[in-house]
């Protein structure tokens, strides 16, 4: 689980990554968390699209957390926001931006723990993850938001519904992190998750993101009896 702390202030930054160390250790989460001095230095960050909870401090010199968040809403970004602010008056403007909770500094163990325990039980913090190594720094990635990983050339890329993320393991090594009731390899140079299949086309797997991804010509039949097992154990559980 990632998350991001945007802060003017060292002092706040500091009691923040402190509460997630704190957070994560007695709820046994992996909670890795990367600090920013403002927006601009948050927009331009890699990883903030990938973050499952941004905490962000409204006011702050430059661009204010309200116009960062309503950057990244633009994007797309669908993950948590959780304001810190030294006021109330900005109420309205988080609501529209779907935030999750307000946070009054100076920050109390009680009241972080308040917010981001509403994130847990929206089920935030549930996910699954892996780890991936991006260059020299590494990212935990929600399972259940992966798509499709496929190799071209020589790069691995994970697609998730928060965009494409280029790693440096192996297609074979992330395969076996992943659980392989739901993944699956249909061709040599792809790994499906079975969640994000629209329908099989002949030759092909569609996706929901409209991709389609070729299904290996030696093990056709297998694959394909593979997903059929697999929706008709979803359909058996949705019915349970």
């Amino acid at each position: 689980m990632l998350a991001l702390i945007c802060d003017d202030l060292a002092e706040d930054r500091r009691v923040l990554t402190e509460y997630c160390a704190r957070y994560g250790k007695e709820k046994k989460l992996k909670l890795q968390t990367l600090q920013y001095e403002n927006a601009g230095a948050l927009l331009q960050s890699k990883e903030v699209m990938h973050a499952d909870i941004l905490f962000l401090d409204i006011y702050m010199e430059g661009a204010s957390g309200i116009d960062a968040a309503n950057i990244l809403r633009g994007k797309g970004y669908n993950g948590t926001l959780i304001f810190t602010t030294t006021s109330r008056e900005h109420y309205a403007e988080g609501f529209d931006l779907a935030a999750a909770h307000y946070l009054i500094k100076p920050i109390t163990w009680e009241s972080f723990c308040e917010a981001v325990g509403r994130c847990n039980k929206i089920g935030e913090l549930e996910k699954k993850y892996i780890r991936v190594n991006i260059g020299r720094s590494e990212l935990n990635v929600d399972v259940d938001g992966i798509r499709y990983i496929e190799v071209y050339g020589h790069k691995t890329i994970i697609s998730t519904i928060r965009g494409e993320i280029n790693v440096t393991q192996s297609l074979t090594a992330l395969e076996q992190t992943l659980p392989s009731d739901t993944f699956l390899k249909c061709y040599r140079c792809f790994l499906i998750n079975m969640n994000y299949v629209q329908r099989i086309e002949g030759e092909v797997f569609l996706m929901k993101d409209n991709r389609e991804i070729p299904i290996s010509r030696d093990k056709r039949s297998q694959i394909k009896n593979i997903y059929l097992d697999y929706l008709f154990s979803k359909m058996e559980d949705e019915t349970c």
